[in-house]
């Protein structure tokens, strides 16, 4: 299970629908817990059931990323749970025993964008690390988090603190 996979994914997710926050939580030891939660448009009880079903797509796409993901979290010897409310979001809780944490810092890169705020914490170990949007905007006049160079910079920041 690529940990970093499964972040991208269900963050890209979210952003898909309409979030303007995305929480990511991550924890890191003998075994991994990785939450995501947002504050998209949520998904009926239908589509809610299927959303993991090999092609089942609500959005036009392959319907491939969350059945992989959910598939990767079942060979790890884990689960992912899903859990939505039209109007109010969606959680992702995926757990893993046997997992790769994976390039956390290219994922996160990925999904930045200047529509919406992400807060990322992990506890990888010992280490641990918060990158909140919201802050970083407040703190620089507003960047803009698209900017190849400001993602470079955010890269590094999250390498060098989970390593």
């Amino acid at each position: 299970m690529d940990l970093s996979f499964a972040l991208l994914e269900l963050a890209s997710n979210s952003l898909d629908a309409g979030a303007t926050l995305v929480k990511i939580r991550l924890r890191v030891g003998r075994r991994a817990c990785l939450k995501v939660s947002d504050n998209g448009r949520g998904m009926d009880d239908e589509t809610l059931k299927r959303a993991c079903e090999e092609g089942f797509s609500g959005k036009g796409s392959s319907g491939l990323g969350l059945y992989k993901t959910a598939k990767y979290a079942n060979q790890s010897g884990g689960s992912l749970k899903l859990r939505s409310k039209i109007g109010k979001g969606t959680s992702a809780i995926l757990k893993a025993r046997q997992f790769e944490t994976g390039d956390m810092a290219s994922s996160l890169a990925v999904i930045l964008d200047d529509e919406s705020d992400i807060v990322f914490k992990a506890r990888i170990g010992l280490k641990r690390i918060k990158l909140d949007t919201r802050r970083l905007r407040s703190e620089t006049g507003g960047i803009s988090l698209s900017d190849a160079r400001k993602k470079a910079v955010i890269k590094k920041y999250v390498n060098e603190n989970l390593k």
